[in-house]
């Protein structure tokens, strides 16, 4: 029987989708990878810090985001018949009329502390902002309206927020920070609240966030700070101010001393500097309006936001700047009343590249990170800031300007970057408009950089682009503009501007144009014009308006492996490097080849886990553990595929004696109902105190009639396969590449798969022997003259009936458009009569012939 799997999709074959063609480029975007004055800090996730007030249920939002809440310790409102009252419910601390004492309650926070934590959302950073209701005794409050320079107004009692009073009591306030951070450290242990930052306040000039003056913010901090330090001596502490140049609606509003709502800023830093007074990062505030052309003027970010805080003579050198409230929005408060939109269309990603470029330029200076509204579960990463991170890490270099864009006004950047000690070179090119958000015609831009590499050696390289054309909504709205509301801007967030049966068509809608990479090509490099050793990669390429690309370029070690076994084992520092902690009262360590589990409390789940696994766990039937156990339990438990909330109902214990020698422990995974299906993820947990765990290796093995196969690759004509022949367990999956040498395309696979994907995902099963075909670009296939090319007619045929025309032998097969093989035979005739009227592909050896049956 035939082990030959049949999957022509589509012909003729794969068009280039990047090219190099004769573009003449108006502008150039280029850096010298040799060069060390250009190389700078390696890049980072800028946008890894989701934003939350009060969360009360866990995280909601996306894994792999961390998590800044807001709002947690009290002084918080609720409405009741229309009017703002105090909710008591989550507040920290109550005071006791009767007894005339402060009463600490810290169960509401750290219920809700512990409930992110078990939804496997590290925490960012908690927010010391609105104090506890509490701390409004001892106030006097005189009618709105009204000012004597001395008490508040009645109507600042109860603010959009919540509390936004400065603490009556100082003292009492200093008192409770203590506590609140003993609490902590008591519950989460000393290393896990070092590892949260504390940050004072919420846009502190802003009046329904902060009623008091200047100087009531800077005691307020200071007290803050050195009760918070009065615990953890070294814990991360900041705060969280406007722009340094804020004046609240001009200055026409002011506070109950009779001073204008404007920025703390100078104030600030010189006071701290003055007083030993530390912050160790700094927070700001930006909201992009798309159709503002103020707010959305990206070349004046870095002098609004940043400069008078860095250039300021007595600012912390070594604290960090962060962006804590972003979003690229069409209004601050839509049709709806119901607050911000954000931006949806191509405009936001370009909006999100500038800022990462922004922050990447100045990194130098503490420029850190931006923290996000939404993001929630369930919820996509934009495509600019995705192709971004696929960056993280790698080194960053400074990018040279050149030339004049068509469009005077288009702002054109590159973030270029390789991989440490590999070659290994991306760059991330982008469009971006101050003056108008009008879609302007493409710019031609040249990407060129410098290596040490030699001349005429072979880069493969790829691209992906995004812009309107690839936009979901943007392409939805072409035919269905009449499903947006009345008083809404079309560019923003369809959730809020679509009517019900708009967002029901928009949700069903298919985008028809996605964004994706193309294919890998190659290009060679060439000699370097200014006399240095070395070489240079130049490409030309086209970018729309409100547009980005990224190409990536590697070397040919990049993609060659050989087919092998699966083998899962974890044995040094960088196998177990993935692993990390995912709750409170417990520490990864993974130095010295081993991975060490510290526990440092009884919290209800302190667990380890490491995700991104792809275990066919049809291959395995024991997972083997070489392991030390000193903690005060012999229990360990796994567990498989299971979020957090669900972990009991999926584990599996297992014993392991504690007594600090080293085990073999060999696990049966047979009769583990959890243990189906693609395996993604992998957690441990031990509820101990105090001990560790140390694991020398960890390694799945496979079942012992597991069967394995050859799988023989070969290649005809110039080209690169990323796996080389070798063996394979059955069931494994492996995603050939196939990637034409400049001035050759690829044609297909042929041999026990026959198809024109590329790449080409395939299960191995049995024996397979395949070959890759590669043809000279400018030669159709009937041009191209191998022993085996051949001719059809007539094409197109009325009757069905076709007469081969061939030099080679006449054993033919029909496939149709679809990749099924629906007809074989020998001679010169092909009849397909008895098939429905259409195309079809006829196959003798390695060449195909398209024909119409109409």
């Amino acid at each position: 029987m035939s082990n030959r799997i049949e999957i022509i999709k589509g012909f003729p074959f794969i068009v280039l989708i990047f090219s190099l063609m004769s573009i003449e480029a108006q502008v150039t975007l280029s850096t010298d990878f040799s060069d060390d004055t250009k190389k700078n800090e390696p890049l980072h996730n800028i946008w890894s810090i989701a934003n939350r007030i009060s969360p009360k249920n866990g995280s909601n939002i996306r894994p792999g985001l961390k998590m800044n809440t807001i709002r947690m310790i009290g002084g918080i409102k609720k409405v009741v018949n229309g009017q703002n009252v105090k909710d008591l419910d989550f507040d920290t601390c109550l005071y006791d009329s009767i007894n005339n004492q402060y009463v600490y309650r810290f169960d509401p926070l750290i219920d809700r502390l512990n409930k992110i934590v078990n939804s496997q959302t590290e925490i960012h950073q908690i927010v010391l902002d609105q104090p506890p209701w509490a701390f409004q005794h001892g106030y006097t409050f005189i009618p709105e309206g009204t000012r004597d320079n001395i008490n508040f107004r009645e109507d600042e009692q109860i603010s959009t927020y919540g509390n936004s009073l400065p603490p009556a009591n100082k003292q009492a306030y200093h008192d409770y920070i203590k506590a609140l951070m003993t609490k902590l450290v008591e519950t989460y242990g000393e290393e896990k609240v070092l590892s949260w930052r504390f940050r004072v306040g919420s846009e502190i000039e802003t009046p329904d966030h902060w009623f008091g003056t200047k100087q009531d913010f800077i005691e307020h901090f200071e007290n803050t700070e050195k009760a918070v330090r009065a615990v953890l001596p070294n814990a991360v502490v900041g705060l969280h101010t406007r722009a340094p140049d804020f004046l609240y609606k001009n200055g026409t509003i002011l506070n109950y001393k009779g001073e204008p709502f404007a920025s703390f800023a100078s104030s600030l830093i010189e006071y701290c500097a003055d007083n030993n007074v530390r912050y160790d990062f700094w927070g700001v505030s930006s909201y992009v309006v798309i159709g503002n052309s103020d707010l959305r003027n990206m070349q004046g970010k870095y002098d609004k936001l940043f400069a008078d805080l860095v250039n300021h003579p007595k600012w912390n050198a070594n604290a960090t700047i962060d962006l804590m409230e972003y979003n690229t929005v069409t209004t601050m408060n839509g049709a709806d009343g119901k607050g911000t939109i954000p931006a949806e269309t191509s405009h936001a990603e370009i909006v999100e590249l500038y800022f990462s470029n922004i922050f990447y330029k100045n990194k130098d200076k503490g420029l850190d990170l931006a923290y996000r509204w939404n993001n929630r579960t369930g919820s996509q990463e934009a495509p600019g800031i995705s192709a971004l991170n696929s960056m993280n890490d790698k080194i960053h270099y400074s990018t040279t300007i050149s030339g004049t864009p068509q469009t005077s006004t288009n702002d054109l950047d590159a973030i270029f970057s390789r991989k440490e000690n590999a070659k290994e070179f991306d760059v991330l090119i982008y469009n971006y408009n101050n003056n108008s958000i009008d879609y302007k015609n493409s710019e031609n831009i040249n990407v060129t950089f410098a290596s040490e590499l030699s001349e005429g050696e072979t880069l493969y390289y790829r691209s992906i682009a995004y812009g309107k054309e690839n936009n979901k909504l943007q392409n939805f709205l072409i035919n269905n503009s009449g499903y947006v509301k009345s008083g809404f801007d079309e560019k923003g967030d369809p959730n809020r501007i679509l009517t019900e049966a708009g967002l029901a068509a928009y949700e069903a809608y298919e985008n028809p144009n996605p964004h994706a990479y193309g294919e890998w090509k190659s290009i060679t490099t060439t000699a370097r014009n200014d006399g240095e050793s070395g070489s240079v990669i130049s490409v030309d390429t086209e970018l729309p308006s409100f547009a980005f690309e990224k190409i990536e370029f590697r070397t040919e070690d990049f993609f060659f492996k050989t087919i092998a076994p699966a083998t899962v084992v974890w044995t040094t520092s960088e196998d177990f490097a993935p692993w990390t902690a995912v709750t409170a009262g417990i520490n990864v360590n993974t130095d010295d080849d081993k991975l060490t589990l510290n526990y440092s409390s009884g919290f209800a789940l302190p667990m380890a886990a490491i995700t991104g696994l792809n275990i066919n766990s049809d291959l395995y039937e024991t997972l083997q553990l070489v392991v030390r156990n000193n903690t005060e339990d012999t229990s360990l438990q796994m567990a498989a595929n299971i979020p957090g909330a669900e972990f009991a109902t999926g584990r599996k214990k297992i014993t392991i004696p504690n007594d600090n020698e080293w085990h073999t422990i060999n696990v049966d995974l047979t009769n583990w109902s959890h243990w189906a299906g693609i395996i993604t993820e992998f957690k441990v947990y031990e509820r101990v105190n105090t001990g560790s765990i140390v694991f020398d290796r960890i390694e799945f093995i496979p079942k012992g009639d597991v069967e394995v196969f050859d799988v023989i690759l070969n290649k005809e004509g110039n080209g690169l396969l990323n796996y080389s022949s070798g063996t394979s367990y059955g069931g494994q999956q492996f995603d050939l590449n196939a990637i034409a040498e400049q001035g050759w395309i690829f044609q297909g696979w042929t041999g026990d798969i026959v198809s024109t994907e590329n790449p080409l995902t395939i299960t191995v099963n049995s024996n397979l022997n395949i070959t890759a075909t590669f043809v000279q670009d400018g030669l159709s296939v009937d041009e191209n003259k191998l022993n085996n090319a051949f001719t059809v007619f007539p094409n197109p045929s009325s009757n069905g009936l076709f007469t081969i025309k061939s030099n080679s032998k006449e054993l033919w097969e029909v496939y149709s458009l679809t990749g099924v093989k629906v007809l074989s035979g020998k001679g010169k005739t092909v009849d397909i009569s008895r098939f429905s009227n259409g195309i079809y592909i006829i196959k003798m050896d390695n060449a195909f012939k398209k024909v119409l049956f109409n």
